[in-house]
């Protein structure tokens, strides 16, 4: 009699810890499903806003306080539509910027614009308002899409491209912000690139980069530069607690995180707006970033 009760018990405990594995499980999917609902539906919407300070000794006390907005890869037609576009347009011009630069792939790869859609695109984008001026460097998209250069030139904003251009606010003393193309798609020439660039008389340096391996060209030059902005990665797309970034792509090099520094260069990369292979965002909402510049 007492065995028959052991075993009985023995049989009960078995259930109660098959049970438990079973609830674990489905709690497990259900977590799964809800992560994926979140993160294909609720993650790639609501876009925010990434605010840094960046000092530096290069700059001078004309330029403190000087506001940048850099957005990329916009994406349109990948997650992101012409209500988003309103919406981001909406928040940098709260911010009153005095630059505003873009960093390329303006429409999702393999997505093309009706007339109507580009008309209504160059008028949003000629909507966004800086004080001293726009620019903007082509993504490895933008080679596919006949009009980009229209859009942009339309939208007022200065093309760079093995370019530069040089910068005065309110005093005869400029910084220069410099484009480089996509090292996938174009060379780069730096020298035509920095051909005003005078290690005497350094003045402050902004690079935009679509990507990352791009950036890397630079990092081989003798040239130095204060403060380098790119975008491509999108963060990584999907951020793993304790990990990270997940998806690496390989045109970001080894630029993928939001922020770095090697001796007084400052690297900012942007995590943009849209989504390119795969249409999902978690713990990165699509963002763009706002730069205060101040001299020490």
């Amino acid at each position: 009699m007492k065995e028959k009760k052991q075993k009985k018990e023995e049989i009960i405990e078995e259930e109660k810890k098959s049970h438990k594995i079973i609830n674990i499980f489905i709690f497990l999917i259900i977590l799964l499903f809800l992560l994926f609902c979140y993160s294909k539906y609720i993650g790639i919407k609501g876009i925010i806003t990434k605010e840094y300070r960046v000092e530096s000794n290069i700059l001078t006390r004309h330029f403190s306080g000087l506001k940048i907005v850099h957005f990329s890869d916009l994406l349109l037609k990948s997650t992101i539509d012409m209500k988003d576009v309103d919406e981001l347009i909406e928040k940098i011009n709260i911010l009153n910027p005095d630059l505003i630069v873009f960093t390329g792939d303006l429409v999702n790869q393999g997505s093309k614009l009706s007339e109507e859609e580009k008309n209504n695109l160059i008028n949003k984008l000629k909507s966004l308002k800086a004080k001293i001026g726009k620019y903007a460097v082509k993504g490895s998209a933008d080679y596919t899409l006949d009009y980009f250069e229209e859009i942009m030139t339309q939208s007022d904003f200065t093309l760079l491209s093995n370019s530069y251009d040089t910068i005065y606010k309110d005093y005869n003393d400029p910084i220069y912000i410099v484009g480089l193309p996509p090292s996938q798609k174009e060379t780069i020439d730096l020298e035509k690139s920095f051909e005003f660039y005078s290690e005497e008389n350094r003045k402050y340096i902004i690079v935009l980069s679509h990507d990352g391996m791009t950036i890397e060209k630079l990092d081989k030059s003798s040239y130095e530069v204060d403060l380098i902005l790119c975008g491509h990665s999108l963060g990584g797309s999907i951020i793993l607690p304790f990990y990270g970034p997940l998806i690496k792509e390989k045109q970001s090099g080894n630029y993928f995180l939001p922020e770095y520094e090697k001796g007084i260069t400052k690297i900012f990369v942007s995590s943009g707006i849209g989504t390119r292979k795969y249409n999902y965002r978690f713990l990165n909402k699509p963002s763009f970033n706002l730069y205060r510049l101040k001299s020490l």
